[in-house]
């Protein structure tokens, strides 16, 4: 396959149709659309549906695309070692995590890896899972922390850590003598939640029910500071997270968590994602190595190349 036609096919991938490839690359939409039907032609798979209102990758698309992301980033990767641009002061690991894990658990591994390796800056986004998923596919972050319940082409899940929800709450609260508790014990006390699109909220939602009942949040919010917050100064107030989440602040701050034995709840893993097939710089390996440490043993999870 010709650079040229790796390179216009990345455009219509990336913009979703062939005017605004044809914009980007500042060429008329016929050569861009003749580049596609050549590449096609000679792999002789269809790479697009093409569809009233754009183009939207087939499967084989789907892997071209994950192939041609994955090969520009060793490229650049090759490249800056040529130059003699990958100094110590310039070793960048570039993460995706959800709100959960970047309250305090990721945070607070940062800095102890950074401690002992100074030669390495950290650029971290806080986005949901599925974006999370996305970016690492895309060559825009190194590593995805994901609280997901899939894998999507081009990607390799490195390792698979329990994150089962579990209930949140202040060490004198009533229920905080139970060994396990079910959402039906929580039916009394009021709630502190994630909003809804959350994999807490949606997974506690289906747990209420199987369960017959039906429980409302006191109080909803988009970040986990605010439940640990509300939780922290509300002495009858129940929130919900996984032990992974707040791990290091519960005992300090006089909270205990408690498992929650719904099946639901317990269905969730924490992902730790890479590209598919691409190869890692010494640094990333070693970071990872460092996580996978620190994280609870779960078994392996799914893989996707």
């Amino acid at each position: 396959m010709q650079e040229l036609n790796l390179r216009y096919f990345h455009s219509v991938a990336k913009t979703g149709s062939l005017s605004a490839a044809a914009q980007e690359l500042h060429v008329a939409v016929s050569a861009v659309s003749r580049q596609i039907t050549n590449l096609e032609q000679r792999l002789g798979l269809a790479l697009f549906v093409r569809q009233p209102r754009g183009m939207a990758l087939t499967e084989a698309g789907e892997r071209l695309l994950a192939y041609a992301l994955r090969n520009e980033l060793e490229l650049a990767g090759v490249i800056d070692e040529m130059r003699g641009i990958q100094k110590r002061q310039q070793k960048t690991l570039r993460i995706a995590c959800p709100d959960g894990m970047a309250w305090h658990f990721l945070p607070r591994i940062i800095a102890r890896f950074a401690a002992g390796h100074p030669d390495v800056d950290f650029e971290m986004k806080v986005v949901d899972s599925a974006q999370a998923s996305a970016l690492v596919k895309q060559g825009e972050v190194d590593i995805a922390l994901t609280f997901s319940l899939s894998v999507d082409i081009g990607i390799r899940v490195v390792s698979s850590h329990g994150a089962a929800i579990g209930a949140l709450m202040a060490s004198s609260h009533p229920l905080a003598q139970k060994s396990t508790l079910s959402v039906k014990d929580l039916a009394d006390y009021p709630l502190a939640l994630a909003d809804t699109g959350s994999t807490v909220r949606y997974l506690f939602d289906v747990a209420c029910r199987l369960a017959g009942i039906r429980l409302c949040a006191r109080v909803a919010g988009n970040t986990l500071g605010v439940i640990y917050t509300l939780v922290c100064e509300h002495a009858s107030m129940v929130g919900l997270c996984s032990a992974i989440s707040v791990s290091g602040k519960v005992e300090s701050a006089g909270l205990v968590h408690k498992p929650l034995t719904d099946p639901p709840l317990a269905q969730r893993s924490l992902q730790v994602q890479v590209m598919a097939e691409r190869q890692l710089p010494g640094h990333i390996d070693a970071f990872m190595a460092y996580l996978d440490g620190q994280l609870p043993a779960a078994g392996p999870g799914p893989t996707a190349s």
